[in-house]
């Protein structure tokens, strides 16, 4: 258990550790591809060297000073089964179709019955059929009638495409499809470091247009064109990858968004975070502080496998409630506790709409979030497929006994910064993901006494 206090002050430099999600990414393709490949920073914790453990029946990894080296089998992912806990597969939509299209039968431990048949649906509308057995006490997939996989000619859902790019890519196909709005994502940036050319393309014609009345569509209602945005996806999955690929991953976008909220909730002092993601995929919370009228301050340090990477210096602000439509799901998911709780000190209303693929989750996602709020003393109401988090400037001190999944448990943790009284949080799953997050953010605060 993580016993928390109020902080007066929060001051100093912090290096975010390397995000393992994207560690986890990397070493799914590299086998799926068969792509020999280095990829650095790496740090092993209880996380990172489970993902290792399982994989490597599948190829020879090693780990030497702050890289990890993956050398995929000959056979990679042929006839052979894979084993994996549901929770803690990063881009899950993304990653269970790309090994269930690859391998002989992935099996995933404590898979809810609602993910696989939001999932299954997905498949039958690529012309695919993905099959459930038990296989252990847990579920084994596989991917069946692989030969009949096509995107359907019509334009794709964001939350879809994910999934439809990870059976392409376990199957060795093409993908040409239409989606409603810009692809921007973690998936997109890690084709490229292995030789894989994915192209995105605007299709609203606004070359032929006055520039003049486009001007003035664009003061009275904020669009660049008329109709619905529609962009073209083009990869082709089915040409020879690179042998060998380097990939240099940023920081963890979780642990950066903690340590972002951290600050905003204590304002006295100066933080300076380094390692940052800065691509806007990688950024919703800076993204949403600045519609919260937020102050920010990044600088780009560096270019890595996965954009740009820089610092990030939070000044003193005041924040206000907001409406976020979180889509895609995968955007906001693991950075959603933050924003939650960053909501929950902000003045006014924050509504978050558009998280119905929590409720897919067991224990339900909404309803863990919910959970913590209620021990915290946030006033809130419940949708279907969002929340409504009425502001405060203070809460006490609160107890969350309960496992949670670590971006859950960390977020409430930083809350209770700024809480009368003592808190107590559970933090099996903080210590798993980033053994030394309390010792780093005790580091940087000064309690009250």
């Amino acid at each position: 258990m993580m016993e928390m206090h109020a902080a007066k002050e929060i001051k100093g430099t912090v290096v975010v550790p390397p995000s393992s999600d994207l560690f986890f990414l990397s070493l799914s393709m590299a086998l799926v591809t068969g792509c020999t490949t280095r990829v650095s920073p790496f740090r092993p914790t209880p996380r990172t060297l489970g993902w290792i453990e399982a994989f490597n029946p599948e190829a020879a990894i090693t780990v030497a000073r702050d890289s990890c080296f993956i050398s995929p089998g000959e056979a990679s992912g042929a006839h052979r089964v894979l084993r994996l806990p549901y929770a803690d597969i990063p881009y899950r939509d993304f990653i269970v179709f790309m090994l269930a299209a690859r391998y002989n039968a992935l099996i995933i431990d404590q898979l809810p019955p609602q993910r696989f048949q939001r999932w299954a649906r997905v498949a039958s509308k690529a012309g695919c059929v993905l099959r459930e057995e038990p296989a252990d006490g847990a579920h084994a997939l596989a991917l069946d009638r692989k030969d009949h996989f096509k995107i359907p000619d019509v334009t794709v859902d964001i939350d879809e495409l994910h999934p439809f790019l990870g059976m392409a890519l376990g199957l060795r196909k093409s993908v040409d499809c239409i989606i409603d709005q810009t692809f921007s994502s973690p998936v997109r940036q890690a084709f490229g470091a292995f030789g894989i050319e994915c192209t995105v393309k605007n299709n609203a014609n606004t070359n032929a247009e006055d520039p003049l009345l486009r001007r003035l569509r664009f003061m009275k209602t904020g669009k660049k064109s008329e109709g619905p945005l529609q962009f073209s996806i083009t990869a082709d999955f089915s040409r020879q990858f690179l042998p060998e690929a380097e990939i240099t991953i940023p920081g963890d976008d979780v642990f950066a968004s903690l340590m972002i909220l951290a600050k905003i909730l204590v304002a006295k002092g100066s933080l300076i975070i380094e390692n940052v993601g800065l691509e806007s995929w990688n950024t919703p919370v800076l993204q949403a502080l600045k519609t919260m009228g937020g102050a920010l301050g990044t600088q780009e340090t560096r270019t890595g496998s996965f954009g740009s990477v820089g610092t990030v210096m939070v000044q003193k602000m005041s924040t206000f409630g907001r409406k976020f439509e979180c889509r895609p799901h995968w955007y906001y998911a693991s950075v959603l506790p933050a924003m939650v709780v960053m909501a929950a000190f902000a003045q006014g209303q924050t509504v978050f709409r558009h998280l119905e693929d929590l409720r897919e989750d067991e224990p339900d996602g909404i309803g863990q979030l919910i959970r913590c709020m209620s021990a915290l003393g946030v006033r809130y109401g419940e949708m279907p497929d969002g929340i409504v988090i009425e502001g405060s400037k203070q809460f006490d001190g609160f107890d969350v006994c309960d496992p949670l999944p670590a971006p859950v448990a960390a977020a409430f943790a930083v809350a209770a910064l700024k809480c009368r009284g003592k808190t107590t949080i559970a933090d099996d799953d903080i210590v798993k993901r980033w053994p030394d997050f309390r010792e780093t953010l005790f580091s940087l605060c000064e309690f009250k006494e």
